[in-house]
C-alpha cells in the first residue's frame, strides 16, 4: 500500500463525508537543497517527514465548511516502521494534530513497500548548536538577523514553493551558510485548510538537527500571532508557535529521535514592530530596512483575486491576518512608491470601501474589537477574562504564556494598531496588576463600548 487516504467526519451527519488520498508513489516525497549533517536518519524519523509532508497535501484538500466544521480525520498511513508509530508515535502525532487543528485524529498504520527516501547531499561534518527555522518572513528574517552568536554554529531550515532563490539570498545577506531547503511534492488543495503547515516545518526542523546531533530548534514568531490570540470569538488562528505546540511537538520529537529536544521563541514577548526594531539595532537602520522590503507575508500574495477583489499578482493583500499586523510593524509601507517599485498594498483600510467591505474587512474590523477590549480593560486579568473562550483556554496555564506577557504584548499592539490606523484610542482606567488566577474568580461582566474613531480623514495615513 503506498497511499495514505483520509476520511473528515464533520458536525452534520447529513452532509456527505469529505475525502482526500496522497499516494507516496515511486518519487522521493521531499527534495533537499543545501547542507546536511553526518548523521543518518532512522526509519522512524524519515517516516516522520513523510507524513508530515502527506499530511500537509491532505489538509490543503479538505474543503472548509464553515457551518460543518470537521471534528474528526481518520487515517489509513502507510511507513516503514508500523510497530513504533501504532505503539509510541501514532498517539503523540494525533496529539500535536489535534491542537493544531481542533479535532480528534484516528491514524491507522500500514506497511509501506518499497519506502522511497529523499536524495542526501554529501555530508557537512561541521559542528552546530541549533537549528533555526527560516521562512524569508520579516520575523525568520529578524530573528536570525539579530542572534548576538557565531553564525557558523547555526543551521539555518527552510521549506520553499517560488522562495528559495529569496531565502538563500537573505541567508547570506546575514551572513549565514545556505540554507537547507526542503522541497515538497505534489500540489496544494485550492480550497483547503492550512492549520498544520508549522508542524511540517518543526519536523522538517528536527531532521536537520538529528542529522547533526543537536536537539535545539528556534522558531521565531512575534507574540501578536505566537501567542494565538484570535481577533474575536469567529476567528480560528493558527497554534503555528504557540507554546503548547512546542510542548507537543517535543514529546514526539524525543520519542522519534531520542534525546531531549527544546523549542522556543524568544519573540514571543514581542510585537512585530519590536521584532523589526530589533534587528535595526543589531545590523543598522539602511541595512535592515533594505531587507525588510524583500520579505514575504501576505496569505493571498500571487491569487489574483481577494473577497472577490481583482489584485495584482505578487502584490500584498493588505487585508490578510499577517498583511493588517506588519502594516503595525511597518506603516510607511501603506503607500505605493514608498520606495522605487513598490506597489504598495492591493485593499488600504483606512479607505472605506475596504475597512467596511463585507469580505474583504472582515478581519480589520475584528482586529478592532481586539483592540477596544485591550485599551478599556482595567486591568491584565480583566483584559484576559473579555478574550475569546479559545485565548483564555490556552493562557497561564502550566506550559503559558502567562497573563501578563499576553496583555503587555496585547496593549503595545493595540497602540501601534491605532497609530497605524488613525484610530483614536478609548480612555481607558488606570491599569491594575493582574488579579487572582481564573480559576479562583468568576468570568468578568465588563462590557467595553465601540468606542474606536479615526482621527483623520480615511486614505491619509501615510501618504
Amino acid at each position: 500500500m503506498t497511499q495514505l487516504t483520509c476520511t473528515v467526519h464533520g458536525v452534520r451527519k447529513s452532509l456527505p463525508l469529505r475525502k482526500a488520498v496522497f499516494d507516496f508513489g515511486a518519487n522521493p516525497v521531499w527534495m533537499l537543497h543545501g547542507p546536511l549533517g553526518p548523521r543518518d536518519l532512522s526509519d522512524r524519523a524519515r517516516d516522520l517527514i513523510d507524513l508530515a509532508g502527506a499530511i500537509y497535501r491532505i489538509e490543503s484538500q479538505i474543503r472548509r465548511r464553515p457551518t460543518d466544521p470537521a471534528v474528526r480525520w481518520e487515517l489509513v498511513v502507510p511507513v516503514r516502521d508500523p510497530e513504533f508509530w501504532t505503539v509510541t508515535g501514532g498517539p503523540l502525532l494525533a496529539s500535536c494534530l489535534g491542537f493544531l487543528n481542533r479535532a480528534r485524529w484516528i491514524l491507522t498504520f500500514t506497511t509501506r513497500p518499497n519506502a522511497v527516501d529523499f536524495i542526501r547531499p554529501e555530508a557537512d561534518e561541521r559542528s552546530i548548536d541549533q537549528v533555526t527555522l527560516f521562512s524569508g518572513g520579516m520575523d525568520s528574517l529578524s530573528g536570525a538577523g539579530s542572534h548576538n552568536g557565531l553564525r557558523d554554529t547555526i543551521q539555518l531550515v527552510s521549506f520553499y514553493h517560488s522562495q528559495a532563490k529569496l531565502q538563500s539570498e537573505l541567508a547570506a545577506a546575514l551572513g549565514y551558510r545556505p540554507p537547507t531547503q526542503w522541497r515538497l511534492s505534489g500540489r496544494r488543495g485550492r480550497e483547503g485548510m492550512n492549520l498544520i503547515r508549522s508542524f511540517m516545518f518543526l519536523c522538517l526542523g528536527a531532521a536537520v538537527a538529528e542529522s547533526y546531533g543537536v536537539r535545539r530548534i528556534v522558531q521565531y514568531e512575534n507574540g501578536v500571532l505566537g501567542t494565538a490570540v484570535p481577533q474575536s470569538g469567529n476567528f480560528i488562528p493558527t497554534r503555528h508557535a504557540h507554546p503548547e505546540t512546542h510542548r507537543r511537538v517535543v514529546k514526539l520529537f524525543d520519542a522519534v529521535f531520542g534525546g531531549s529536544f527544546l523549542v522556543t521563541n524568544p519573540f514571543l514577548p514581542l510585537t512585530k514592530r519590536e521584532v523589526g526594531e530589533a534587528l535595526v539595532a543589531a545590523i543598522g537602520k539602511e541595512r535592515a530596512e533594505e531587507l525588510f522590503r524583500r520579505t514575504e507575508t501576505c496569505w493571498y500574495l500571487f491569487q489574483p483575486r481577494v473577497g472577490g477583489l481583482e489584485k495584482a499578482n505578487g502584490q500584498p493583500c493588505g487585508v490578510c491576518t499577517p498583511c493588517i499586523v506588519r502594516r503595525t510593524a511597518r506603516p510607511a509601507e501603506s503607500a505605493a512608491g514608498a520606495w522605487p517599485g513598490w506597489l504598495g498594498y492591493a485593499f488600504n483600510l483606512t479607505d472605506p470601501q475596504y475597512g467596511e467591505h463585507p469580505v474583504v474587512g472582515t478581519t480589520f474590523r475584528a482586529y478592532l474589537e481586539l483592540i477596544d477590549i485591550t485599551l478599556t480593560a482595567p486591568s491584565d486579568t480583566a483584559l484576559i477574562d473579555d478574550l475569546a473562550p479559545e485565548a483564555r483556554a490556552l493562557i497561564d496555564e502550566v506550559h503559558g504564556p502567562d497573563e501578563a506577557l499576553v496583555a503587555g504584548v496585547l496593549r503595545r499592539f493595540a497602540s501601534e494598531f491605532c497609530d497605524t490606523f488613525g484610530i483614536l484610542r478609548p480612555e481607558a482606567a488606570a491599569i491594575k496588576p493582574s488579579g487572582p488566577k481564573r480559576n479562583e474568580r468568576s468570568r468578568s461582566s465588563t462590557q467595553h463600548p465601540a468606542t474606536l474613531v479615526r482621527t483623520h480623514p480615511p486614505g491619509t495615513q501615510d501618504d
